[in-house]
């Protein structure tokens, strides 16, 4: 749940919304010609997951205490054990980051990058792809920070790895990003937001009417 747009969402309305763009990252990435696995926290809600998502057969509980460690963890596992070539990670509250993007990444990876990252307009990175795992990308800058995406870059840099980036884009955090993002799909029309579309068209809440 997104719990920092509580208010001006309700927690059941950022549980629905969240939900919503959930099911549009994993349509997404379904429709995509790479793997896709789903990694879920907390380890009691599993169930809802596997329940909810069954055609997506490869769902893994996240492991560590935040959220570096967890990716760390989860990179060191695709790579070790489940037959990884290329990783991209994404999270599922960047509703318009379109599928051409994703299988972009892996192709960057692919053509000799080590690194990819897709950083977004609050200073972090909605994706970042490897091409070997790499500890210290993780552990090395605090995350969620406005300065998360160049603390990466210039870890990236400084142990000689091959960076590439994608386009800058929003991610769904604040109020003010809720804001933007309704206004966005006033004016646009991608199929592939469809989900998350509905869930906006169920809530109570209306964006704040620009002044003219």
């Amino acid at each position: 749940m997104k719990t920092r747009l509580c208010p001006p969402l309700t927690p059941g309305e950022a549980a629905r919304l969240a939900a919503g763009m959930l099911d549009d990252t994993l349509e997404k990435c379904r429709g995509a010609p790479f793997r896709t696995a789903l990694v879920v926290a907390p380890e009691e809600a599993e169930a809802w997951f596997r329940a909810r998502y069954p055609e997506v057969e490869e769902q893994y509980p996240q492991r560590g205490p935040d959220l570096g460690a967890r990716l760390a963890h989860f990179a060191r596992r695709a790579f070790a054990e489940l037959g990884a070539r290329t990783l991209v990670v994404i999270g599922s509250d960047q509703p318009l980051v379109p599928r051409a993007r994703l299988v972009a990444a892996h192709e960057r990876l692919e053509a000799g990058s080590d690194v990819v990252l897709g950083p977004d307009r609050g200073g972090g990175y909605y994706l970042i792809g490897l091409r070997a795992p790499c500890d210290e990308l993780f552990g090395g800058v605090t995350m969620s920070s406005a300065d998360m995406c160049a603390a990466t870059e210039a870890l990236a840099r400084a142990r000689g790895l091959a960076l590439a980036r994608l386009e800058v884009d929003d991610d769904l955090d604040t109020p003010a990003d809720l804001a933007r993002l309704c206004a966005t799909l006033a004016r646009t029309q991608p199929e592939f937001v469809r989900h998350t579309r509905a869930a906006l068209d169920e809530l109570s809440y209306r964006p704040p009417t620009p002044r003219p």
